[in-house]
Order: structure tokens, then C-alpha cells, then sequence
């Protein structure tokens, strides 16, 4: 197998970033969003929006032969706000490897705890990876989300 690289979110890597999250988000997320919200939610992934998120949160590819193939944004210390992998790759530890960069870049920081409102689809990666459901579900303006939170420690 190729070796994975995970590196710090660049400028250039948008476009590619934002045609990997919207493939992924119509394979395995958009059926528990309303059609509009979907749209909606797709539009903020655009590349301008994300190098402008970039600037003020963690997010961070994973590339195996110069290609992206996943990629994780985290609000600073509290949250993951978006986590996607290529449908090739799952199962094959690139969520888990780019959910442990932030976890261990969070911890050091001295974050107690990391919480994500996953996706339906996400629910069983999140709870392998020691993530437990904070409430019950949450359908909010046409999308359904499940809060999670996982304690960090060593």
C-alpha cells in the first residue's frame, strides 16, 4: 500500500478538498439532510469559504500519492466540525489516523474534552474511536446530527 502523509491544510489543496467533501457528503451524508439544506450545506464547503475557515480552525489532508484522500477541520480545542474520507479508503484507518493528529494535538494543548455532531452515517467510527452519544439526536433547520463526546487522555 501507498504510504499516507498527513499534513497542515494549504491554500492550493481547496479545490481538491471541496470536491472530495461534496462526493462524500452525496454518497453517505445528504440522504439525513432536507434537499435544501443539503444545497446549503454544500455551498459552505466552497473553497473560498474553507480557506477562510482554514485561517481560524485545525484542518489538516491525508494524501496517499499526491492525492487527497481525506481531510478533518476542528474548532480549536472543542470540536470536530467536519471529518471525510474517499469512499476507497474507508476502512483502511485514515479517519481514525486523522481524528488521532487532532485528539493529540488537543490533548497537548491541555483540551479535557472533544466533542462532533456526526453524521448518521458516522456514528458507529465515532463510538470505535471512544466517542459516546452526549444526547439524543438533533434535527436542526432540515439536517439530523448526533452529538458525541469523547474525554481525552494519554
Amino acid at each position: 500500500d501507498a504510504s499516507m502523509l498527513i499534513r497542515k491544510f494549504k491554500k492550493q489543496d481547496a479545490d481538491e478538498v471541496y470536491k472530495l467533501i461534496s462526493k462524500v457528503f452525496k454518497e453517505f451524508v445528504a440522504k439525513d439532510f432536507t434537499k435544501s439544506k443539503a444545497k446549503e450545506w454544500l455551498e459552505e464547503q466552497h473553497p473560498k469559504k474553507q480557506i477562510e475557515r482554514a485561517k481560524t480552525r485545525d484542518v489538516y489532508v491525508a494524501i496517499i500519492s499526491n492525492k487527497i484522500i481525506g481531510m478533518i477541520e476542528a474548532v480549536p480545542n472543542k470540536k470536530i466540525s467536519r471529518l471525510f474520507v474517499n469512499k476507497k479508503y474507508h476502512k483502511k484507518r485514515i479517519a481514525s489516523s486523522l481524528l488521532d493528529k487532532i485528539e493529540v494535538l488537543y490533548y497537548k494543548r491541555s483540551a479535557k474534552k472533544l466533542v462532533v455532531w456526526s453524521s448518521l452515517y458516522a456514528v458507529k467510527f465515532y463510538e470505535k474511536a471512544g466517542y459516546r452519544k452526549s444526547r439524543g439526536l438533533i434535527k436542526k433547520d432540515g439536517a439530523t446530527y448526533q452529538p458525541m463526546i469523547k474525554i481525552l487522555s494519554k
